[in-house]
């Protein structure tokens, strides 16, 4: 169909999030997604301009949770949702899976997490 996918709105949906999160970050902090809900209200077709509105964050002590709305240029909502991810340490999260911060593999055994 020549319409707005919905994978496609999820992901520029996230992407909100993830630079409005990233405003507020401390050093070697990153976030994750932990739940996307959106209700896609209105097909858009390909080409159509929409805008991807993400709130300031609320926060319940564990995740960072915005309010989404995506708009047509006539100020239509096409959808509406809510995004949640967590604030993490990127290094600590990569050195669990053996990584570098980078996403490269730890350089050496002795900086492989204990098994």
């Amino acid at each position: 169909m020549p319409v707005l996918a919905t994978p496609r709105l999820i992901n520029w949906i996230e992407r909100a999030a993830f630079g409005t999160a990233a405003e507020d970050l401390g050093p070697g902090q990153t976030t994750v997604g932990t739940m996307v809900k959106v209700e896609h209200i209105k097909a858009a077709p390909v080409g159509t301009t929409v805008h991807v509105k993400s709130s300031r964050p609320v926060s319940d002590g564990r995740r960072l949770i915005f309010h989404v709305r995506v708009l047509d240029d006539s100020g239509e909502e096409v959808a509406v949702g809510e995004v949640q991810r967590a604030v993490i340490d990127r290094e600590r999260f990569m050195r669990r899976f053996g990584c570098e911060p980078d996403g490269s593999p730890l350089k050496s055994a002795k900086d492989a997490p204990a098994s």
